[in-house]
């Protein structure tokens, strides 16, 4: 993708954001966790700042600028549809800018707002929290109903799910004179884990000792074909990628143990391939999300694979726990253990 420093200043981007190769980001811009950056954007940071909250979908085309010794903020989870402009401007989480719409200086677009196709936010101008907003000067026609709410919300689940699949190489150039193309060689995200989580430090070491937090899979709408007849299981197998490690030792310090132990006898999540498995019980279908129990991930951490759990085929008798065993004996009418940042950290 174009980073480009500018006079020392260079851009900060979320490791879990994807960034398309065709868009520009110069200098003092700064992208936060699984945002959508597409195709033909441009971000220039070189006289003012530019910042950007978690999942928030810049869509093809979007122009991103700021004033001299000034700065532009977008909170989270904004949407700036194709070919939109901002400059100079706030907006605020939870915002949709429409398609071709111009945010203009020092103008400011409140939580939740909606700003129409085309629509022009003039120079000073702010739109409240929660309104719709349309016209050239926009004006404010209405209020966000709940119509409005699960669009965009689904949306935005859409497009943080997006960059996620990107990032992991579900583009692939093709060689248009072949007949047949190959699969991608890389895995490719098919949804999005929502949890109580959203740091390392209080998360459960395992799923089936937090046998009561909850959290929701998010699938990725061209994937829900996939779940005809998941709804008759009690509990799913969840693969998923460790997207906030970013090396790996062959030796660790585990959880619940003072030794140092080979890598592939733990289930530490730096790995590397970074893949975690955990089986959780499935409590309710409703179209692209799954209501879960049994959580140990982070938020925003994204979905490989999905697979129906089967007491006859999967649970295994006798068994032995190998180091672990003396720490199981250990756990009975204790606290959840939960986990520190050992493992997301080089």
């Amino acid at each position: 993708m174009p980073l480009y420093a500018f006079e020392g200043k260079r851009p900060s981007i979320d490791p879990t954001a994807y960034v398309s190769p065709t868009a520009t980001v110069i200098g003092n811009v700064s992208i936060g966790a699984r945002c959508y950056v597409g195709h033909g954007a441009i971000l220039r940071g070189d006289y003012g700042s530019i910042e950007i909250g978690d999942e928030t979908a810049i869509e093809e085309g979007v122009i991103i600028h700021a004033r001299p010794e000034d700065w532009t903020r977008i909170g989270h989870r904004v949407t700036l549809g194709h070919g939109a402009m901002v400059h100079n401007a706030i907006i605020h989480d939870g915002a949709v800018i429409g398609m071709r719409a111009v945010i203009s200086d020092f103008s400011e677009v409140g939580k939740g707002a909606i700003v129409g196709e085309a629509g022009l936010v003039k120079n000073g101008q702010k739109i409240p929290e929660g309104k719709v907003a349309v016209g050239v000067p926009v004006r404010v026609v209405g209020d966000v109903d709940e119509r409005h709410r699960a669009m965009t919300h689904w949306a935005k689940d859409l497009y943080a799910a997006l960059a996620g699949r990107y990032a992991a190489g579900g583009m692939v150039e093709i060689d248009r004179s072949a007949d047949e193309q190959p699969l991608s060689p890389r895995l490719v995200s098919i949804g999005t884990i929502r949890t109580p989580y959203r740091q390392p430090e209080g998360t459960p070491v395992q799923g089936g000792l937090a046998p009561d937090v909850e959290g929701e899979i998010v699938l990725d709408p061209g994937f829900v074909e996939g779940l005809n007849g998941i709804e008759g299981f009690s509990h799913i197998i969840v693969l998923y990628q460790f997207d906030r490690s970013q090396s790996y030792a062959l030796t660790v310090t585990p959880y619940l143990d003072k030794e140092r132990r080979g890598l592939f006898a733990t289930r530490a999540p730096r790995r590397p391939n970074p893949i975690g498995l955990t089986v959780v019980e499935l409590v309710e279908v409703d179209g692209n999300r799954l209501r879960v129990r049994g959580i140990d991930m982070l938020d925003g951490t994204p979905v490989l694979d999905i697979k129906p759990y089967v007491e006859r085929f999967d649970a295994k008798s006798p068994t032995r726990s190998g180091w672990l065993e003396p720490h199981l004996e250990e756990l009975n009418g204790t606290e959840t253990p939960t986990a520190d940042d050992r493992f997301h950290k080089a």
